[in-house]
């Protein structure tokens, strides 16, 4: 027990310092109330267009199992698809996960948009943040093309060169898909007052003459000029070039993501090394990482391919170890504008970058 004192000295002083303490205990608690609580991070509201396509259906699924893994990540995943007859393909293909929707903390919204039709695109971006474009026009082979040139090889011994002919859909080639259709999307991204925008383009882009350009409607092309449309809009940005995606569309053959090793290039260097394919799992794992870690993706344009599985070391993960060997370059387009001065004469494909 402590000692007691009746004295006039003790009892001034057990006064005082019970008062003290009452004070500081009242200060202190003042002080807590007065200062600000540190603000949570900000559920993020996503939007996937190109949904019902194969790559854009994969970055929906990984999206769902991040939110899943940190549900503070996100708060709404919206897809957006251009008929009824691809939310069912995108629906089939995420029942694949089994309740992976019903179990998701994000809200999961799937709209129907034509991005040919701006309009069309106000309810899918209005309270949208992030945006991941996957959007692209689907050449279809020519079946009379097709058995010329199988009829060809074998009259050649495969020696022939003769390559097949492809056609769009009514309204859906690559000049009104890839670039008025992503320039649609960019606008909609504005007045959205969306915060970042991750564009998944193509390779070739500096390539004229290259199949993908020469027999399918310069359709790479389309894509590089609705890039540059892009970058000069003021939005915050990624764009990421995949080099052949896997599987190929069609194929039931499996492409599991994870299991290679990524490289990055800038203005189509990559062509060089031979290496022309990375899996669209793989591809969907970058565009998520682009957007979450805008710190590092922001304002980037850059080439992504993979060695074959097996050989390497996968991808970590890692954003910032995948594009260091680009050492801050970009894609920048610039040797190739006299070709596309040559092009743009004959009225194949537009403008150019710079």
């Amino acid at each position: 027990r402590g000692l007691s004192c009746d004295l006039p000295c003790c009892t001034m002083f057990n006064s005082f310092w019970s008062r003290g303490r009452s004070s500081s205990k009242t200060e202190v608690e003042e002080k807590k109330r007065e200062e600000p609580t540190q603000p949570k991070t900000a559920k993020r509201n996503v939007l996937v267009t190109g949904a019902g396509g194969q790559t854009g259906g994969i970055v929906v699924r990984k999206l769902l199992e991040r939110a899943a893994a940190s549900p503070e990540d996100f708060g709404l995943i919206r897809c957006l698809v251009r008929t009824k007859e691809s939310e069912e393909t995108l629906l089939n293909r995420l029942g694949e996960t089994e309740g992976l929707i019903k179990s998701s903390p994000a809200r999961f919204e799937v709209v129907i948009g034509d991005v040919t039709e701006p309009k069309s695109l106000e309810p899918a971006f209005n309270g949208i943040e992030y945006v991941i474009i996957s959007t692209s026009a689907v050449p279809r082979i020519s079946r009379v093309s097709l058995a010329c040139v199988i009829t060809a090889k074998l009259l050649t011994f495969s020696y022939s060169s003769m390559k097949p002919t492809f056609w769009y859909d009514d309204g859906q080639n690559p000049e009104e898909v890839d670039f008025h259709g992503q320039t649609a999307q960019f606008s909609a991204a504005e007045v959205a007052g969306v915060k970042h925008v991750v564009l998944v383009s193509s390779m070739c882009g500096t390539k004229p003459d290259h199949f993908l350009n020469t027999h399918m409607g310069n359709i790479v092309l389309w894509k590089r000029k609705a890039e540059c449309t892009l970058m000069s809009s003021g939005l915050p940005y990624t764009i990421i070039h995949p080099a052949g995606l896997l599987p190929h569309h069609g194929s039931g053959s499996p492409a599991p993501g994870g299991k290679r090793q990524l490289h990055v290039g800038v203005d189509d260097m990559l062509l060089e090394t031979g290496n022309m394919m990375v899996p669209r799992e793989d591809v969907a794992e970058v565009c998520i990482s682009c957007l979450l870690e805008p710190e590092v993706s922001s304002g980037r344009s850059f080439d992504l391919t993979s060695l074959p599985e097996g050989e390497g070391t996968p991808w970590s993960g890692s954003l910032t170890e995948l594009l260091a060997p680009l050492e801050g370059k970009n894609c920048t387009y610039r040797e190739a504008d006299s070709a596309f001065c040559s092009i743009e004469r004959t009225g194949g494909r537009g403008c150019y970058c710079y």
